[in-house]
């Protein structure tokens, strides 16, 4: 099969003597997609663009004579990138780099970014090279794409697990517990221990959700791991979902995103099992099923194709599965949580802003907006012992004697179901006083939270000319309150 594709000269090469730039030669080919790349393009920088549509012009420093002119595997990957709206230029050809210069910018943004992408282990990159084909500056490429995406946003937030020969050898149905110990005790375990202790790292580091959907009973599911130590079984303590059942496991995923307030879309699922795998992938298209027929080949794929990367390591991103765990234990005391709010003022409209490009679920606006003349403000969730949990939401909006209009309104997802929609809404009816409410809004397809909430209070929230007015009465005013037991926070 015939494929379009770059070769890549230098003018060097070509006899110029200046540095810098790429000539790009359009040839015929006859060259097979490399599968690591296929599968980076249309499960990460294809799936990002559902929700985000921005053009990227790119600029990276430093690497440019290390590109061979045959390289077609580069060329195929830069031309995807550009399809999906990542122009990206490779210059600044050195003889020796250890970091890599960085440039880019959005069209609809003025300013440019600018960050040092370091090579800190070069042996692991080359290891990467041989095990997918790809050639190290192709590696180096798609690492950093993945990088600017992620500043923007995380795309895969859980990992959903199968147990019987995915994490461990055999089916505990047929063969019991005991032959499954003695399995993950033996060397033919030591490719399962290595993958579970990888997705544990991913788990404790990053903040990574791990669920298991197994077909199996629920109880001898519960009491097979409580059975095992975590030198047997890692992931021991990291496990935030178990759905066990005889459903679909599509069905049961669906459960475990909504449990854990996140979207299909943002799950990967692992299974063994090739029937299962197509199942799933046919009634959740959005979730991202990788195929594989050994752990090796599972591992290389998700190191490759960018799905867990973060661009920092950070502790809130670390926190992140001990406050879901928090507010569990808050749900489980109570259906509505009593916890307490601290509302601030986001005077540059940065805490806002990041929480606007992050949330899917719950963000009454997509259009991009000049914050320039309007207020921002972020709410906080408390415990009632002060231990802070985190900003919850955050709200931009104008303000005049007659009007107050938002113009966003983001609610992270770990903070779905706690009475926060209604407190915020009380606040603000608080806080206009005699003047009316108005929200700007779009159904974008994701945010489903959001159009949960308009639904609810659908006698309120009245859609005309653009604009959401919000006209409380007596009645629905006294439905919020019912509907949380969040109060102000005024600790010292």
């Amino acid at each position: 099969m015939w494929h379009r594709s770059s070769t890549l000269l230098y003018k060097r090469a070509l006899g110029l003597r200046e540095l810098g730039d790429i000539v790009l030669i359009m040839t015929k080919i006859e060259s097979p997609v490399n599968r690591f790349i296929d599968i980076y393009i249309n499960s990460y920088v294809k799936r990002f663009r559902n929700f985000n549509t921005s053009s990227y012009m790119v600029n990276i420093g430093g690497i440019a004579n290390f590109i061979a002119a045959d390289d077609h595997n580069l060329s195929f990957l830069l031309h995807k990138l550009q399809a999906y709206g990542f122009e990206v230029t490779i210059s600044n050809g050195r003889d020796t780099v250890d970091e890599i210069q960085v440039e880019y910018s959005i069209k609809e943004n003025v300013s440019n970014e600018l960050f040092e992408y370091r090579i800190e282990n070069l042996v692991s990159t080359i290891y990467l090279s041989s095990k997918t084909g790809i050639s190290v500056v192709g590696i180096l490429v798609m690492q950093i794409i993945s990088q600017i995406i992620c500043k923007t946003k995380t795309m895969y937030k859980a990992v959903i697990l199968d147990l019987d020969d995915t994490v461990w050898k055999g089916t505990i149905a047929e063969e019991g517990i005991e032959a499954i110990k003695q399995k993950l005790r033996s060397d033919d375990a030591i490719p399962f221990i290595t993958f579970m202790r990888f997705i544990q790292a991913l788990s404790k580091e990053l903040g990574l959700y791990i669920a298991i959907c197994s077909r199996n009973d629920n109880e001898n599911v519960l009491s097979a791991i409580d059975c095992l130590n975590e030198e047997e079984f890692p992931l021991k303590g990291q496990i935030d979902c178990i759905v066990a059942n005889y459903n679909d496991k599509s069905k049961n995923i669906k459960a475990i995103a909504q449990k854990l307030s996140i979207l299909t879309s943002a799950c990967v699922f692992i299974d063994d099992n090739q029937v299962v795998r197509d199942e799933v992938r046919h009634n959740l298209p959005d979730v991202f099923v990788p195929d594989w027929d050994s752990h090796d080949e599972l591992l290389t794929l998700l190191l490759t194709c960018g799905v867990f990367d973060r661009f920092e390591l950070s502790l809130k991103s670390r926190n992140r599965k001990r406050l879901y765990a928090v507010l569990q234990q808050e749900r489980e005391k109570n259906y509505l949580p009593q916890l307490f709010v601290k509302v601030s003022d986001d005077i540059n409209h940065a805490e806002a802003t990041r929480l606007y490009a992050k949330s899917n679920q719950f963000k009454f606006s997509e259009k991009k907006e000049n914050y320039e003349k309007c207020k921002s403000l972020v709410f906080e969730i408390y415990r009632d012992n002060g231990e802070n949990l985190g900003i919850c939401s955050a709200i931009t909006y104008t303000a005049n004697e007659q009007n107050i209009h938002i113009l966003n309104w983001a609610i992270s997802c770990r903070y779905f179901e706690i009475g926060l929609e209604e407190y915020i809404l009380l606040y603000f009816y608080a806080l206009a006083g005699r003047r009316t409410i108005t929200f700007s809004f779009n159904d974008t397809g994701f945010n489903g939270k959001a159009v949960e909430l308009i639904d609810k209070y659908k006698s309120i929230f009245i859609n005309n000319d653009r604009r959401i007015y919000f006209q409380p009465d007596i009645q629905s005013i006294r439905k919020m309150r019912i509907n949380t037991n969040l109060k102000e926070y005024k600790h010292e």
